[in-house]
């Protein structure tokens, strides 16, 4: 996350601060009491976005994790595939061989 963006996301708790303190000062206790809901919604809101942020990392790895398993999974089937392919092959010339040894 950029600083602007962890800036952008103080700005909600940063201004019900502020409208926190002119209410405090000038005695204007809806504005004092507006400010500290804003500030606190601001809080909750960076919390949130710290958690989906958080769990959008645990995604990622984990479907990594599962990425390289079905990878090592397909290369193991590839190999297997491979070698009885080849087996076939090797079958097969050796009936060739015999079919025209024969004569």
């Amino acid at each position: 996350m950029s600083d602007s963006d962890n800036a952008e996301d103080k700005l909600p708790e940063l201004d019900g601060t502020a409208n926190e303190a002119v209410g405090e000062v000038s005695g204007d206790k809806s504005a004092e009491h507006a400010g500290e809901k804003l500030r606190e919604a601001g809080e909750k809101l960076r919390e949130a976005g710290e958690k989906v942020a958080e769990a959008g990392e645990k995604v990622a790895a984990e479907a990594g994790e599962k990425l390289k398993e079905a990878g090592e999974k397909v290369a193991e089937a590839g190999e297997k595939v491979a070698a009885e392919a080849g087996e076939k092959l090797k079958e097969a010339g050796e009936k060739l061989k015999d079919i025209f040894t024969k004569k």
